[in-house]
């Protein structure tokens, strides 16, 4: 069979599907992942044929300064609209010939371009926060702690401004199509039947969502092993230290970031390996107690840290319950605030600090807390007992084929 898989977004939206791109491939079918052109390399190193979709979205992050600000949303907004009108262009050509496509993150034309070639869809939701829910509200809201009145009311306001943006947008690529326009686009890209890609373990789809949804638990990518000696020397040399890394934000972000780590690191009496995706120097470089580390693989690393910093990604949430270490997450956007907030109700790690609120102060409390804890070190590890990465990617592979007509 013939699938074609396709997301737009960071490192975080694409490496799950391209765990389900290479596990669809195991299982013996003609698998192709469509993304950002800059993740090519990559994706073709790990045997995973490889389309590109749109522009370059990394170097689009790295333009920006603050991962929070009014002018980052407009200029997101924009950027996106930008790519939504291109993949009506490029979408027919992509899966042509396709038995099945599956859709993940920001690609808002998939569906549409699926249903006018008559090829079945599916869409993989990294986050439960992505469906409509009086239980959360929409990731466009920091606020997570308030009534569900609160959240029903986030959910009807962004409909009403879904109604000028996204779905004016889909409905101009569905009227070149000759499809007939829907009212509301959300609920059309997130498909008939609804595959979201997180642990019940952190957290479970809510009870009130109105979709057809299954939830397999997170897509984990199995990478190969790696021997980093500067890295094996650090860790050697002391206590296992803490993580912090902020991997899809703007690059100007986290390195403003490090000197707030690493003042709350040694505040609180820990060692720290810091995630670096700048090219530039850091004062710290030649620290005794900060090792700089790049593109070192989660579920390698997490193990052998006493807790982990991050920006509440779903993919390095996922990665560091699976390692049962507990969480310091300090959100920057989006859904990034709903991971904080189940990742503090799940008691697997301290109150969120949002990043405009964080100070060295704070992130040194947390640490200690971490590091002091031993009822949130217990429950981490219980946790990642009940998550099964293998388990995932077969019930993934089940679930987007159970749909597809049988030749």
């Amino acid at each position: 069979m013939k699938i074609v898989l396709a997301t737009f977004g960071s490192r975080g939206d694409v490496q799950p599907m391209l765990a389900l791109s290479l596990a669809l491939q195991s299982a013996g079918h003609n698998v192709r992942l469509a993304a950002p052109p800059e993740k090519g390399e990559w994706v073709r190193q790990l045997g995973c044929p490889f389309e590109p979709l749109g522009d370059n979205v990394t170097a689009f992050i790295d333009t920006m300064k603050d991962a929070h600000s009014i002018r980052w949303l407009v200029d997101s907004i924009r950027y996106l609209r930008k790519e939504f009108m291109s993949q009506f262009h490029l979408f027919p050509r992509i899966i042509h010939g396709a038995d099945l496509v599956v859709g993940a993150s920001l690609v808002g034309a998939l569906s549409s371009v699926a249903e006018s070639m008559g090829i079945p869809y599916r869409f993989v939701a990294f986050s439960p926060s992505m469906l409509p829910s009086s239980h959360h509200p929409s990731p466009f809201c920091k606020h997570q702690e308030f009534p569900e009145y609160y959240n029903r009311m986030t959910w009807r306001i962004g409909k009403m401004l879904n109604r000028i943006s996204l779905t004016a947008l889909v409905n101009g690529g569905r009227k070149k199509l000759g499809l007939q326009p829907v009212e509301d686009a959300w609920p059309n890209i997130l498909g008939k039947r609804v595959m979201v890609a997180s642990d019940r373990a952190v957290s479970s789809v809510p009870p009130d969502v109105e979709q057809v949804v299954t939830q397999t638990g997170y897509l984990h990518l199995d990478q190969p092993d790696q021997h980093f000696e500067a890295l094996e020397t650090f860790l050697n040399a002391g206590p296992p230290p803490i993580y912090a890394g902020f991997g899809s934000m703007p690059k100007k972000v986290q390195m403003d970031n490090v000197s707030i780590i690493v003042r709350a690191a040694r505040s609180a009496g820990s060692r720290v390996v810091i995630a670096k995706f700048w090219e530039e120097p850091s004062t710290f470089s030649r620290s005794k107690d900060v090792f700089f580390i790049n593109h070192y693989p989660h579920l390698k690393l997490f193990p052998r840290m006493a807790g982990v910093i991050h920006h509440g990604g779903a993919g390095t949430t996922a990665a560091s319950a699976a390692c049962g270490v507990p969480q310091i997450v300090v959100p920057h956007l989006l859904d990034q605030y709903y991971w904080g907030h189940q990742v503090h109700q799940s008691s697997l790690g301290p109150k969120p600090i949002w990043r405009h609120r964080i100070t060295s102060r704070k992130l040194a409390g947390a640490i200690r807390e971490v590091l002091s804890n031993d009822l949130m070190r217990q429950k981490a590890k219980r946790v990642s007992r009940m998550i099964d990465g293998h388990n995932s990617l077969d019930m993934a592979v089940r679930e987007v084929l159970r749909e597809v007509p049988k030749k």
